[in-house]
């Protein structure tokens, strides 16, 4: 539960953010069900605005500490039940999160899911499923994780299997990478030959086949010490390139290379696909503040150089708008807004910029000193 002071001067900096700042492009803003929150991220839903100043001066008005939208496009997204919606289809969303020890633990490892939501789109979305990279759009959740949303029209129709298959092939369930193998007799000999994926096939037999040269020309003794000899790695290399896993003397290769297979899905993708496969989910509004931070719930542009506690800051960091603060636990190291801050102690007091300030209150850490 918020200390009342820092929900107070949190709301007031949130509603000043979202009347001057906050840029919206929702498409089909007036087809979609809201849902706001307080104290729980979702405490009302049903929702609608017709456009996006009607929108824009509810928050405003009102400030909630989390606003969503939903997925789904309806007839009539203020109707109850849902039922009575008219739903019209949904755009394909997925939501990767990363899990650490801790209120601060995820920040210092972030960069791990981030690598994920590269591979989600550039491997999975673009590459397997051929959607057009101008229909994919990134946002960071605004605390540890992405959204990604697919708003390709040829997706809005899939029902919840379909979404499920989809996010089940993505995060890899059911995915045995031994049946990418096979044995073929040599004809005239009582021998057989081990035939596998190339670096040039489709879907996961092609990724496996990218993964293992990679680990041998990057780690090659993490595989066998066999392959620390130059000639014995590059005559491998070259069949694997044609599909020929014989190029070895190694009999349990296949079984060498299983780390490497479970490396293939995307591991932080919503475990239980709840997200994706939901057609009436709600997801946090793009550029909208999330809650629990302070932090904007970006769209990101360039995914490979954001840094969220760099890139995505709602509020001041300039010297001249610092917040004095004392510390109701401790804190531990963090890098914010391209300043480094070592730990803090409980009842500590301490004068720092708006927007850290407004960071660290808001994850129930600290208080405004009265």
């Amino acid at each position: 539960m918020l200390d009342e002071g820092v929900r107070r001067f949190a709301i007031g900096k949130i509603s000043e953010y979202y009347a001057h700042t906050a840029k919206f492009a929702i498409p089909s803003l007036e087809k979609r069900e809201f849902g706001i929150g307080n104290i729980k991220k979702i405490d009302a839903r049903h929702l609608s605005f017709n456009s996006e100043q009607e929108f824009r001066n509810y928050l405003v008005t009102n400030t909630p500490l989390f606003v969503s939208h939903s997925a789904a496009f309806y007839e009539r997204p203020g109707a109850t039940p849902i039922d009575k919606k008219g739903w019209l289809g949904a755009e394909l969303i997925f939501d990767l999160d990363l899990h650490a020890e801790g209120k601060y633990g995820v920040y210092p490892i972030i960069d791990k899911v981030r690598d994920d939501a590269i591979r989600l789109v550039e491997e999975f979305l673009i590459e397997d499923f051929g959607v057009d990279r101008k229909n994919i759009i990134i946002i960071f959740s605004g605390n540890r994780g992405y959204h990604i949303h697919v708003r390709d029209p040829d997706y809005f129709d899939l029902g919840i299997e379909e979404r499920r298959e989809i996010a089940d092939y993505i995060n890899g369930t059911g995915l045995n990478y031994r049946n990418f193998f096979e044995e073929m007799e040599i004809p005239g000999r009582k021998l057989t030959k081990k035939l596998g994926p190339k670096p040039s096939d489709h879907g996961y037999r092609g990724r496996f086949a990218r993964a293992v040269i990679e680990k041998l020309e990057k780690e090659p003794r993490s595989i066998s010490t066999v392959f620390s000899n130059d000639e014995k790695r590059t005559k491998f290399v070259d069949g694997i390139a044609n599909g020929d896993w014989n190029k070895t003397s190694i009999a349990d290769i296949v079984e060498r290379l299983e780390p490497i297979a479970k490396e293939l899905p995307v591991h932080s993708i919503d475990t239980d696909v709840g997200v994706t496969q939901d057609v009436s989910k709600l997801i946090r509004v793009p550029n909208s503040i999330h809650g629990e931070t302070g932090l904007i719930a970006k769209i990101v542009d360039n995914i490979e150089k954001f840094s969220p506690l760099d890139d995505a800051i709602a509020f001041r960091m300039d010297e001249k708008n610092a917040i004095t603060i004392v510390f109701t636990e401790d804190v531990p190291a963090l890098n914010f807004g391209k300043t480094s801050y070592q730990e803090f102690k409980k009842d500590e007091k301490k004068e720092l910029p708006e927007a850290f300030a407004i960071f660290l209150m808001l994850k129930g850490s600290a208080k405004i000193t009265s």
